[in-house]
């Protein structure tokens, strides 16, 4: 049976490197191309050492896509409590806010975000279903924003759900032109594109460019 021994100091520091050459040669040969012996050995250390620490080689790829994941809305939507959401200017405020965050985490974790983007299908079945519910944590709470700026009469009276997934998957549509197609493309220029493009099928009529219509 694999033991744990994370919270010393050694072992975490272990299991770090292991995930962080686990991370590059996922992304430069794939999920399926690479094997433990590689990940060990870029690491610099044995092959049972791993074992102490992962169960088996998607084990490992799953924490790296919970880290990311968890690292992500933190910065988004964990920085952004829904109460505290009142008037138009402040949905257009935090949208563009939480687009720059995306966009800046993304390139900041760019072999982690290719990881997501490219190699999550190569999981098997089981891997691949905790991965998907990562996206439907996101979409749970991008709907709880979207149902309270509802109620403020902030945002048009769409089904939340639909709206929350439409958002994620622009979510992941921006992370894959930001990272790999327009990689140099400033940060704050493409938050405000995909805020402006974001809020014409949401902002509620009354709302025009962030603002209460009088």
């Amino acid at each position: 049976m694999r033991q744990s021994y994370r919270g010393d100091p050694m072992s975490d520091q272990i299991r770090r490197k292991l995930k962080r050459a686990a991370a590059v040669l996922f992304t430069r040969h794939g999920f399926a191309a690479t094997r433990v012996a590689d990940i060990v050995a870029k690491a610099g250390v044995a092959q049972g050492t791993f074992y102490l620490h992962f169960e088996n080689k998607p084990s490992i790829f799953v924490e790296l896509v919970d880290d990311f994941f968890s690292g992500l809305l933190k910065e988004t939507l964990g920085r952004l409590p829904v109460e505290k959401l009142q008037t138009c200017v402040q949905v257009t405020e935090e949208i563009e806010m939480i687009w720059n965050a995306v966009i800046r985490y993304c390139r900041r974790h760019r072999s982690l975000t290719k990881l997501v983007l490219r190699e999550t299908q190569a999981l098997p079945a089981e891997q691949r279903n905790h991965i998907n519910r990562h996206f439907e944590q996101g979409s749970d709470t991008l709907a709880q924003y979207v149902e309270h700026a509802q109620q403020l009469g902030l945002i048009k009276d769409l089904p939340a759900r639909l709206a929350a997934w439409l958002v994620i998957g622009l979510i992941e549509r921006t992370m894959h032109y930001s990272v790999l197609i327009a990689p140099d493309a400033p940060s704050e220029v493409l938050a405000a594109h995909c805020t402006e493009f974001e809020l014409h099928g949401l902002l509620a009529d009354g709302c025009v460019n962030g603002e209460e219509q009088i």
